[in-house]
């Protein structure tokens, strides 16, 4: 993996300011190369001061991150609100694209993206923000299938399955995963149903949460819910309050995971509408 330079993106040494608060998140994009002749634009964003430089710890410690995998023709743009609402906690989120929005077009793209993480461009405002031991995988969805291939790949520290479960050509696999995992469900999916969801949460190794929240639905994941409601599968919680929930839940899980502290179940329980499973 390597940054590109001239016809593609420079590698960027601040971002672009989209929130402002007591710490606020700006993002960037960066173009790396890919099986030798592909690029793959990852968006980047990150806690900053109000100049879009990064915001380092007051001790200087390099921040956790986390490689957030779309899902199924949802563009990346469709879990801004995530990344930013976990960026403002201070973690380093890197959003890698995919061939026609399809995860599985191209599943290496998230060690791509972790690699950017791991290794940056030298001078870029990446070099030496992230911790390269204490980074995670997430997917939504289809990209929750994804997350769980390069988690039982390798080289990431924890995994959180959003909506979501491993694929079940995978589950001779499923066994050796070796890092913490999360899996967080909505009560009324309707695509990723609950009792499914349950059923593949018990084969993951411990340690590992199920997280149910009351009301919640497949699209509350992403920034618009309307295709739950046109496809007669409406929430009962605002989206509002879905996306707080989904952040907490997920926050705690990596605050735990990537300290090396189990997956944060007794936090996780604190949060409101949520049902815990710990294993």
């Amino acid at each position: 993996m390597s940054a590109l330079s001239g016809c593609a993106l420079p590698a960027p040494t601040s971002g672009k300011l989209l929130s402002t608060g007591p710490t606020p998140v700006s993002e960037a994009f960066f173009e790396v190369r890919a099986r030798h002749t592909d690029l793959v634009s990852v968006r980047v964003l990150f806690p900053s001061d109000a100049e879009g430089h990064p915001a380092r710890p007051a001790d200087g410690a390099p921040l956790p991150g986390l490689v957030l995998v779309h899902g199924g023709f949802v563009p990346p743009e469709g879990y801004l609100w995530l990344a930013e609402s976990l960026a403002a906690r201070g973690y380093v989120v890197a959003m890698p694209s995919h061939p026609l929005d399809l995860p599985l077009s191209a599943i290496d793209n998230g060690h791509f993206a972790r690699e950017l993480l791991t290794s940056p461009p030298e001078d870029s405002l990446l070099k030496g923000l992230v911790h390269p031991s204490r980074i995670a995988v997430a997917g939504h969805s289809l990209g929750g299938v994804v997350s769980a291939k390069l988690a039982l790949d390798g080289g990431f520290a924890a995994l959180a399955l959003l909506a979501s479960y491993p694929d079940p050509a995978d589950a001779e696999r499923i066994p050796s995963l070796t890092v913490p995992s999360l899996s967080l469900a909505g009560e009324l999916d309707c695509l990723s149903e609950l009792s499914r969801v349950r059923e593949e949460a018990s084969r993951l190794p411990a340690p590992s949460v199920l997280a149910v929240l009351e009301g919640v639905t497949h699209f509350q994941f992403t920034s618009s819910d309307q295709r739950d409601v046109e496809d007669g599968c409406a929430p009962t919680v605002p989206l509002g309050t879905a996306h707080e929930r989904i952040a907490e839940v997920l926050s705690r899980f990596l605050h735990a995971a990537l300290a090396g502290q189990g997956t944060g179940a007794d936090d996780i329980r604190q949060v409101p509408g949520t049902e815990v499973t710990a294993r």
